[in-house]
């Protein structure tokens, strides 16, 4: 699959707070980053009786018009993402690294040909792990193309709740699910 790059000027996409500006390397359907969409996050520590909740909300939405963007990294997000893959709803995908040579999943693959699926990323070097840094900044683009924010679970203290404040200073709207 080709990556292509989006570059800052040439769509006007929805991103809520103009902090971010940059270019995005993006393979899929970059109409989707047009489409309404709701971020969705947790932190990795996250109690089982939530993810079965995020499951169970998942199953709700996976079939609407509403995308949901996230890294999908921690294991609420991942379960929230095996879940989506089986409707139709939009899906964007932000990498915390970067996404030349990335290896896609042969189920991401296939929905992005099917149309629904937008994989993006910001960086541009190479890293072997996705750092803190990374996976805030990360997280900020896909709460800023969203402009909604839904938290599973945000561990007291830990880098999400430090977010979920800065979101929400910068006018982005932040639910939970709890």
């Amino acid at each position: 699959m080709e990556t292509n790059v989006l570059r800052h000027y040439e769509l006007n996409y929805p991103i809520k707070s103009q902090s971010w500006v940059g270019d995005m390397d993006y393979i899929g359907n970059i109409k989707l980053i047009s489409s309404p969409m709701l971020a969705v996050f947790s932190s990795a520590k996250c109690p089982a009786s939530l993810i079965l909740k995020a499951h169970d909300y998942a199953k709700e939405i996976r079939d609407g018009k509403t995308g949901i963007i996230s890294g999908f990294h921690a294991p609420a997000e991942k379960e929230i993402l095996e879940v989506l893959l089986k409707g139709t709803c939009p899906i964007i995908v932000v990498l915390g690294r970067r996404l030349e040579n990335a290896r896609l999943p042969l189920i991401w693959r296939v929905e992005i040909e099917k149309g629904r699926m937008l994989i993006i990323s910001p960086f541009k070097e190479y890293q072997a792990h996705v750092k803190k840094e990374m996976a805030l900044k990360r997280n900020d683009l896909a709460a800023q193309i969203a402009g909604r924010v839904l938290v599973v679970y945000a561990s007291e203290g830990g880098s999400l709740h430090g977010r979920v404040e800065q979101w929400k200073t910068n006018g982005i709207e932040v639910s939970y699910l709890a």
